[in-house]
């Protein structure tokens, strides 16, 4: 198996996207929420391997779930993942120095490695000139130049794969006293392995050097001297917290702790600065003169130009786009651009995919009885319902498109840097941006992000108000519900509504955000630290895979938990109906359709609800419509399709909307008001109405006491809030 390593931005997905192609499959690791990404990959002639693509790290000293996966994978630690055969580590050559802290951990660990030396295009750009061969004579190792999204080395990468090399062990630059004490704890080990199996096995992942390494006895030196000065820097590693609590381990440990706190050394702090200056000299010594490029044929521009062209193009662009006043302006532009192109755009698409589900609809009818719950089922359950939500399909990718290019650009993490100003002063981490704005497409994906965010308290701070960001499944109802109530003010103006509901949501996590850290999540908040990747041109492959396969999920989501909804509404819609010796009272399909809906187990349960709700501007069929969300927000859709469709087939063709305004009580009155529209869409910007997010809120906190805390407190604040706005609305108008 081969693990791609790397740091976050590095590039490293888009490798693996062109090692794997289209043969890669997706699930989580083991007893954890954090993605595992694997696939297949062709080396050559019948020669295929494994290849998994690891969470993006810094460092192999963990503090994140993230960062705790990787590490465990590449040391073989973790349960389920066979430990790697072969590690490629993805290095941005644009920014080689912080990238190769990371690679002296790996050659650490004493497994295979190759360097994919990715990004080259943009390194040159700047000026920097790095020598892959000068490289790889420092480190031992194969290193290959690659520029992933133009997939240019990949065929050299695969090849460099077959010739993996395990690095030889630098002699870090440490204080001599520390140098000593990693001896004698190293003696210690010797001493717990006098037979060669007291940790044999799991030391291969802590710094066993591969075979062919060198002398037999230097590579068991070299071993308990990595694992040693891991154990004294205090690597929280389980297969090295198990020997630090073994005789004579342990007492060395204490010993060595007690002098190196006396000496005024710290042991991590020395570790970090020793594999520093080991990077410094590296890099010094790889980089390219200009006569050494002149012999390649290649043409360098000098530092100074590359010093030019980097605050043209960069800078420049940094200092309008995450500018404290300009930045907020720009960013809050783009979101309303988008939200303008969602009804613009999109609308020509979801019309043609609206008459195609109505035309799939009738022609399926035809084929079935003309009377009956078969039709009725067919008709009304199925289209009626899930062809309802379809519809919205080309909105939805159109979302997820937008977040694509975000990332792909560069773009998302100096909005992250924009909002970590407004974040930290409402309590929540700066990592707490990606998470939120995540939850902007799905809930679910934006909780399992805050995986990334060191702190506890920061973590579940984030992870309580993820919720309030507009996700796509209420993406439906807001296009339903101002489309239908608000069609005559226009594009710009609905565009404003919607941005309205996706700034409600904002403000109300920040609000909550900021009474909980000063509440139940006291402490303080730790500091935002995030490289900014280089700005590039989003690969139209990339965005296009990234849009199909959430795409997808969401009409595979469309075609499971909604239609299987949809059919037990209208079967609560539908049944026990009206006695047969009654039908004949009345006069044509559509009162026989009330009164069936009304008699129905769906509708004693809206009628039984709908004095709660009233106050809210609800009738009871929008408290079914509720109920159902449920399961799922976009449910509410499938819902009002289904409700405004029951027992007349015919009545599936008209348009949700019209049926909708149509809708009058006995007297007279409208069911459905601008009034009543805006108090909905409040309701479903507030409330937690989401199943699946409540199960991986559970999951994540590891209980059942905080996703039943968000389930209580965020519905209790959507009513009393759509009830101030209903109450007070209703008499401003009245």
């Amino acid at each position: 198996m081969v693990a791609l390593a790397g740091n976050p931005n590095s590039g490293k997905t888009t490798i693996f996207n062109a090692l794997t192609g289209l043969r890669q499959k997706v699930a989580n690791y083991p007893g954890v929420t954090v993605e595992k990404k694997t696939g297949r990959s062709k080396l050559g002639e019948g020669r295929w391997c494994d290849v998994i693509d690891l969470p993006g790290t810094y460092s192999l000293i963990s503090r994140s779930p993230d960062e705790l996966v990787a590490m465990e994978v590449l040391r073989g630690l973790r349960e389920g993942t066979k430990a790697p055969d072969v590690v490629v580590v993805v290095v941005d050559g644009s920014n080689l120095q912080r990238n190769l802290y990371l690679v002296s951990q790996l050659v650490e660990l004493g497994r295979p490695l190759v360097v994919a030396l990715n990004m080259m295009d943009i390194a040159e750009r700047r000026g920097l000139h790095v020598s892959a061969e000068g490289l790889s004579g420092e480190l031992g190792v194969p290193v290959v130049p690659v520029v992933g999204h133009k997939k240019k080395g990949i065929v050299e990468l695969k090849e460099a794969i077959g010739r993996a090399a395990v690095a030889p062990l630098p002699d870090w630059a440490l204080p001599e006293a520390m140098r000593e004490e990693i001896v004698l704890v190293g003696g210690g080990l010797a001493i717990l392995d006098s037979d060669g199996t007291a940790f044999g096995q799991k030391a291969e992942g802590s710094g066993a050097r591969g075979e062919g390494s060198g002398d037999e006895g230097r590579l068991l030196l070299d071993r308990y001297q990595v694992i040693a000065e891991r154990l004294l820097v205090g690597d929280g590693a389980t297969d090295l917290a198990e020997l630090a609590g073994r005789e004579p381990v342990r007492s060395l440990l204490v010993s060595a702790g007690r002098r190196m706190e006396a000496l005024g050394i710290d042991p991590m702090q020395a570790d970090i600065e020793a594999h520093y200056r080991w990077v410094e000299g590296v890099v010094s010594r790889s980089m390219a003169t200009l006569e050494e490029l002149a012999a390649m044929g290649n043409a360098a521009p000098s530092a100074e130009a590359g010093a030019r062209e980097r605050q043209t193009w960069t800078e420049r662009i940094d200092g309008f786009l995450i500018h404290r006043v300009w930045g907020l302006m720009i960013f809050a532009t783009i979101m309303g651009l988008l939200f303008a192109a969602i009804f613009w755009a999109a609308q020509p698409i979801m019309d043609a995919i609206r008459v195609g589900v109505h035309w799939l609809g009738d022609v399926v009818a035809g084929w079935l009885p003309e009377t009956g719950p078969v039709r009725a089922l067919v008709s009304d359950g199925i289209f009626g319902g899930v062809g309802t939500v379809v519809v919205f399909v080309p909105q939805i990718a159109m979302l997820f498109g937008f977040l694509a290019v975000l990332e792909d650009s560069g773009y998302l993490a100096r909005a992250a840097f924009l909002m970590d100003r407004v974040l930290g002063k409402v309590g929540l981490h700066g990592k707490s941006f990606i998470p939120l704005l995540s939850s902007f497409a799905c809930a679910i994906p934006g909780i399992m992000a805050t995986r990334t965010i060191d702190g506890r308290k920061d973590r579940l701070a984030t992870i309580l108000v993820a919720p309030f960001m507009s996700c796509s499944a209420r993406l439906p109802v807001y296009t339903l519900l101002i489309g239908t109530f608000f069609a005559g003010y226009g594009a710009v103006a609905q565009a404003g509504m919607m941005l309205g509901l996706y700034v409600l949501g904002i403000v109300a996590a920040t609000g909550v955000a900021f009474l909980f850290r000063r509440t139940l999540l006291r402490g303080s908040t730790a500091a935002f630290i995030m490289e900014m990747p280089s700005y590039k041109m989003p690969q139209v492959g990339h965005v296009a895979r990234q849009v199909y396969l959430n795409t997808r999920e969401f009409i595979t989501k469309a075609g499971t938990i909604i239609f299987c909804m949809s059919v037990i509404l209208w079967a609560l819609m539908y049944y026990p109906g009206v006695p047969a010796n009654e039908t004949g009272k009345y006069q044509d399909g559509k009162a026989l359709a009330a009164a069936r809906l009304h008699n129905s187990f769906a509708g004693k349960l809206g009628h039984g609800m709908e004095g709660a709700i009233r106050p809210l501007g609800y009738d009871w069929k929008m408290g079914v419509g509720l109920v159902g969300a449920f399961a799922a927000r976009e449910v509410f859709v499938s819902t009002m399709g289904i409700v405004y469709s029951v027992g007349d087939p015919g009545e599936a063709q008209t348009d949700l909307s019209e049926a909708m305004r149509r809708d009058v009580y006995p007297d007279g009155r409208p069911v459905w008001t601008g009034l009543s529209a805006v108090s909905l869409l409040v309701w479903f910007v507030l409330a937690m109405q989401c199943m699946s997010t409540v199960a991986i809120v559970r999951r994540e906190t590891g209980g059942w006491r905080w996703p039943i805390f968000m389930l209580v407190y965020m519905n209790a604040l959507a009513y009393v809030v759509c009830l101030v706005v209903y109450q007070v609305g209703s008499r401003l108008v009245g």
